[in-house]
């Protein structure tokens, strides 16, 4: 079982202290340094090397969002995590723009975070299902032409899978949803990235969002 290290951000201690405390009852979860800033966290990113950072978003100083920003530009490979008590679709806009992997509420029961922190690690993108209907409502004027474009070469399996990625669902997770196999949803995921021109995941779901192409039930 492959080691996540992790560098939790918060500026405040008990919250630090309690993120480690949770994450670390997992075998496979090693918190290497809490900091107190996204300014802090940038600092040691060379010296601790995390692959994910369970960033706060409101903090003094540089915040999550800009922090976000600066972690991508410095280190793209690292994934990170906002995790915060505002559900502003205004902030997960921004993050979404800032190339955050992972937006999560801090109401997040323990178990579902150790989840989307496995998630994240492996690849996926996770966005709050609960912020996710605001996010769509808040874009889909702007884009709607270039939504209805593209909702009309995809293919309705094709809609039904991209809704699945954007609620954070694996390649496992999406087979078992819509009773079908690990291979056949591989090859529409292969098709969605050639309709959408994007290459990976969190491309496909920051279109999907963007352009308002899935309809998430809140």
């Amino acid at each position: 079982m492959a080691e996540i290290r992790v560098i939790v951000v918060d500026d405040h201690v008990i919250v630090r202290e309690g993120l480690k405390a949770l994450l670390e009852l997992e075998p496979d979860i090693r918190v290497v340094y809490g900091a107190a800033s996204g300014l802090e966290c940038i600092e040691v990113l060379d010296q601790y090397h995390p692959h994910v950072v369970l960033m706060d978003l409101r903090m003094p100083g540089v915040g999550g969002i800009e922090a976000v920003r600066l972690i991508k530009d410095k280190r793209p490979q690292i994934k990170v995590i906002l995790l915060t008590n505002y559900d502003d679709e205004e902030y997960v806009i921004e993050a979404i723009k800032a190339q955050a992997d992972g937006y999560v509420l801090k109401d997040v029961k323990k178990g579902d975070l150790v989840r989307i922190l496995r998630l994240v690690f492996e690849g996926h993108s996770y966005i709050d299902p609960s912020v996710t209907g605001k996010v769509l409502q808040q874009l889909k004027g702007p884009h709607q032409s270039a939504a209805g474009h593209s909702r009309n070469t995809l293919s309705q399996r094709e809609l039904q899978i991209l809704e699945c990625l954007v609620d954070g669902k694996s390649n496992q997770q999406i087979a078992e949803s819509v009773c079908i196999s690990l291979d056949t949803v591989k090859s529409h995921l292969k098709n969605i990235y050639h309709k959408l021109g994007v290459s990976n995941r969190s491309q496909a779901i920051n279109k999907a969002l963007k352009e308002g192409l899935v309809y998430l039930a809140r």
